[in-house]
């Protein structure tokens, strides 16, 4: 398809983001090679973003580092940063109708939620860092008297501790949510002083080359943010051992977490992990049934590609059997549709690798010996994309591989518990602990469970609402937080002064 022909298409789609281009060193580029963006609905060609080469990636690290060594930006007052990632927002805000139709036609998302979570939460958050670029508070100071050093007597010092900005950022996004990812790295990173190297998923960068072109008309100085489109493991690679980058901030898989845990440790990197999850639900007999319910237990968030998603559903023998035919029920009344209907009630997941992974998982939950309840499959009157009915199993055990891995599709798993101790056991039987709801009518029970469990985020009677941060997880879901004034921390490192 001609480049005149990929414009019209993402055009009818009401994405109107001119040619997709790398932003290096302040400068809008081509680029080598080509990466298709897939819709997810269709399974057609949406668009063809260039594809970052190796050499690219060092380029825009070395303009990265040289804008944070030489430039202004981390000399700058936070009241002049502020001013130009407001304006950076605003340029963003701008665009929302656009993020929104990217949102839906690139990542698969419905309407409700590419307006609401995929849009509107991170602009909001945008405009959030651009004030908090304008308060950030670099320095702490407080007077002690000293212990006395050899030859002088006890002496009054002053001792300072400043938050300095931790250098030059790569910043390496995921698929599902790839707006809300983007601004998460480079809001907070860029609000202390840092500079920033974004590498999106290759399959879903279109919001990144929006970012890029508000962001080259913007007065954000040379360098102080680029973006590096398409490009596969070997780019990622190539920031995560560049001796110019002097921190990771990945969120993705486990797996390849893992992997940029090893290329950054060659240089001693600061890194920032937010990996995978399989969270637990926990609702005992005495919840608030209906309260639960609402908040639809069923994973369909997004076609359940979250990693804070609660994913194993725990829930005590006495009400087993009248939580799984509810939330089947309620799995059966959920829509299918088109992309543009609102009332289009789970989207697609977003490509066809993930679509046959997950496929796969039902087969295997069947072979384990899990009942499939609802799902199971594409809908029916759908035989383009990557869609796939919302699913459940019942009478899952703990140790069954549908119950212990992460899935990342519509696909919930109900596992019976007896009392307190067995829940939290279960729930905490997991490499992986980014977040977690317990639902009774007994505060101090439903408290007790919460203080036992080992995640990141907890919900007491309601979902945690991880974007208020701090957000991040135990074990192999990461390290580090992110989200609100906490995203700040990971960007920054501590420096002491003292004098007498």
């Amino acid at each position: 398809m001609s480049n005149e022909a990929l414009a019209v298409s993402t055009e009818a789609h009401g994405i109107h983001v001119a040619s997709p281009r790398h932003l290096i060193d302040g400068e809008l580029r081509e680029g080598e090679g080509s990466c298709e963006i897939i819709s997810p609905w269709s399974g057609e060609l949406l668009a063809i973003t260039p594809s970052a080469t190796v050499a690219e990636a060092r380029e825009a690290a070395s303009a990265a580092a040289r804008a944070f060594h030489e430039g202004p930006w981390p000399r700058m007052l936070p009241a002049e940063r502020s001013k130009i990632l407001h304006d950076l927002a605003a340029r963003l805000q701008a665009r929302r109708e656009d993020l929104v139709q990217i949102a839906i036609h690139q990542a698969g998302a419905v309407r409700s939620w590419a307006q609401s979570v995929q849009t509107d939460a991170p602009l909001k958050s945008a405009f959030d860092y651009a004030h908090i670029a304008g308060t950030f508070d670099e320095i702490e100071s407080h007077s002690v008297t000293g212990p006395p050093l050899s030859g002088q007597d006890g002496a009054h010092v002053v001792r300072m501790v400043q938050r300095v900005p931790v250098g030059a950022v790569a910043g390496i996004t995921p698929f599902n949510y790839p707006f809300r990812m983007a601004v998460q790295k480079i809001f907070p990173a860029l609000a202390v002083g840092a500079t920033m190297v974004l590498k999106p998923h290759p399959g879903t960068s279109l919001d990144a080359a929006l970012i890029a072109e508000e962001a080259a008309a913007s007065g954000l100085p040379a360098g102080v943010l680029n973006i590096l489109l398409g490009g596969g493991a070997d780019v990622g690679d190539a920031l995560s051992t560049d001796a110019n980058i002097d921190m990771v901030s990945f969120t993705g898989s486990t797996t390849v977490g893992k992997k940029v845990m090893q290329s950054a440790s060659h240089t001693v990197k600061n890194i920032s992990l937010e990996l995978g999850g399989k969270s637990a639900n926990i609702v005992f007999a005495d919840a608030d049934l209906d309260a639960f319910i609402a908040t639809d237990p069923g994973n369909l968030k997004h076609a359940g590609q979250g990693c804070g998603q609660l994913t194993r559903l725990l829930v005590e023998r006495p009400i087993y059997n009248r939580i799984v035919e509810t939330i089947a029920a309620q799995m059966a009344q959920i829509a299918d549709g088109e992309p543009d209907d609102e009332t289009t009630g789970v989207g697609p997941v977003v490509n066809e690798t993930q679509y046959r992974r997950i496929l796969d998982y039902i087969e295997i939950g069947k072979q384990e010996g899990a009942r499939l309840v609802a799902g199971g499959g594409a809908p029916e009157g759908y035989s383009a994309g990557y869609r796939i009915r919302p699913t459940l199993f019942a009478d899952v055990r703990n140790d069954m591989r549908i119950a212990q891995e992460e899935i990342f599709g519509p696909v919930l798993v109900v596992i019976p518990f007896d009392g307190e101790d067995e829940a939290a056991a279960i729930a905490n039987d997991s490499i992986y602990g980014i977040n977690a709801s317990v639902w009774s009518g007994d505060d101090k029970k439903a408290w007790r469970v919460a203080s036992r469990l080992r995640t990141g985020n907890v919900g007491v009677n309601c979902l945690a609402n991880v974007t208020a941060g701090p957000h991040g997880g135990f074990k192999q879901t990461g390290i580090g937080r992110e989200w609100g004034k906490y995203s700040l921390d990971e960007y920054v490192e501590l420096k002491a002064f003292e004098t007498r």
